[in-house]
């Protein structure tokens, strides 16, 4: 098991590498040897990570709600041996108060990012029938949140994306899945709202806690590696039993 948590010498591609998950995705797979790809709009951020990582990375700046932008990504960074979709944003506004451009700016970022990604780096990943392809859902994909309509549909999407592309490629060795997380303990989580709201928030996890960042990049670790191998399609929820509860 812990052999096939091994990623030396794989070319591993993070988007949204810059903060939150991303971050930590790229410090544990820097720690089982894989050679980094980080993209991320935030060119400060990525160097600030990069120094901090054990080996070298290519540090990649694009802006993914920009096609002509991810097309420049996808020739620069080559064959890649696993893609991780994790840029994402998030917009909690009811969708009456949601103006048109807030909407098609989510589902550009949240959700035609990861597809036209898949698309381009996907290609040459299904040529040489070797690659895979993780996505970043939520929670929300399975589950309604008031104020967050427009997220959950773009991840509820992504989910489906998810599904059909891994039949698409898994004739072709090519492994696509995606996970769902839940709540994550950050420093968000802890200030926005009350002291109430974030108990009441807690309250309603059958495990008692929000999860952290730090978990949610150790099981995509696990899943990107031929451990997982006959995991295929699936949007794994981990939100410490919210869906279920």
């Amino acid at each position: 098991m812990i052999d096939k948590l091994d990623f030396t010498g794989q070319r591993v591609l993070v988007t949204g590498a810059a903060g939150g998950i991303g971050t930590c995705i790229a410090h544990i797979f820097d720690r089982h040897g894989a050679n980094l790809i980080l993209a991320d709009r935030n060119a400060e951020g990525l160097a600030q990570l990069a120094s901090q990582l054990l080996r070298p990375s290519q540090i990649e700046i694009y802006n993914q709600s920009d096609k002509d932008s991810m097309i420049q990504l996808s020739k620069r960074v080559g064959t890649i041996d696993v893609l991780i979709n994790n840029a994402g944003s998030l917009l909690v506004k009811p969708i009456l108060d949601s103006s048109i451009d807030e909407i098609t700016d989510l589902i550009a970022i949240d959700l035609l990012g990861p597809m036209i990604l898949t698309n381009l780096i996907g290609r040459p990943m299904v040529e040489r029938q070797k690659g895979v392809i993780l996505n970043l859902s939520s929670q929300l994909a399975f589950c309604g949140a008031e104020g967050r309509s427009v997220y959950a549909a773009a991840k509820a999407g992504l989910s489906q994306f998810t599904k059909s592309v891994a039949v698409e490629f898994g004739r072709a060795g090519v492994r696509v899945l995606a996970i769902a997380p839940g709540r994550l303990l950050t420093s968000m989580t802890t200030t926005l709202g009350s002291p109430e709201a974030y108990k009441a928030g807690i309250a309603r996890v059958p495990v008692g806690r929000y999860g952290t960042p730090e978990e949610i990049a150790d099981i995509i670790l696990f899943l990107c590696s031929p451990a997982a191998d006959y995991i295929v399609g699936e949007t794994l929820v981990a939100d410490g039993g919210y869906v279920i509860g």
